[in-house]
């Protein structure tokens, strides 16, 4: 379930549930599009609400999604918002929107169904739901302790593209549907001392040669990335 609330300084107020979103998410961080809300449970109240903001000020708001409590659990941020279309019990509105990338909230609605309890649940995600699965794990993982001169082993045959590759590493470091990187630049800020390692000592990478001819020069750049933080990386 989803809600809509407009931007305020203090707690946001839902104003509508909603039983779906359409057009969400988008690769692209930021961008103008219209989103499609599916089932408003009360079109005239929230349309109402919209057209009377745009005319006070500014109206920026956000769509959330919402746990069986009603309680917000993420919000993506749309502004500019005007309403293009309203049909039934569907609205759409058209606006500047900040997207989470696709796979991003399928990942949290299987979180709050209890479904994420084991590693790897992120191999029934599509390639390009990766990302989203990414972000997930970036805002979720909780750290504790701080790890020292950790040793971990990663599989090449268990991921077949870079975003596996991140998935895998995540989970390796902090465990089920952890974070650690997304990216080159993320990789080495997390090396730096961030999500939960103050050092790693020592990586295993066995069946390295099919990641190696998957990932081509990128190869050699995560390898670099390891051996500026004085990671030793064993290739089987």
């Amino acid at each position: 379930m989803f809600g809509f609330a407009f931007d305020s300084e203090t707690e946001l107020e839902i104003i509508a549930l909603i039983d779906n979103v359409k057009n969400i998410e988008s690769p692209a961080a930021i961008i103008y599009r219209t989103v499609r809300l599916i089932n408003v449970d009360n079109v005239s109240n929230l349309i109402s609400a919209i057209e009377n903001a745009a005319k006070i000020y500014e109206n920026n708001g956000f769509i959330c999604l919402l746990d069986d409590k009603k309680s917000i659990v993420t919000k993506t941020f749309i502004s500019n918002i005007r309403i293009v279309k309203s049909q039934k019990n569907n609205i759409t509105l058209l606006g500047q929107i900040w997207y989470h990338p696709p796979g991003y909230h399928k990942a949290w609605k299987m979180r709050l169904n209890n479904e994420i309890v084991q590693k790897n649940i992120w191999k029934s995600f599509r390639k390009e739901e990766l990302q989203g699965w990414l972000v997930y794990a970036l805002h979720t993982t909780t750290i504790g302790q701080v790890k020292e001169n950790i040793s971990i082993q990663i599989d090449g045959n268990e991921f077949h593209n870079l975003d596996g590759f991140f998935c895998t590493l995540g989970e390796e470091v902090n465990g089920i549907g952890g974070y650690f990187g997304r990216g080159f630049g993320a990789l080495n800020d997390c090396l730096c001392g961030g999500f939960g390692v103050k050092t790693m000592s020592k990586l295993t990478w066995i069946n390295h040669q099919r990641s190696k001819k998957i990932f081509k020069t990128k190869f050699d750049k995560i390898l670099q990335i390891f051996a500026d933080h004085h990671v030793k990386v064993i290739l089987k």
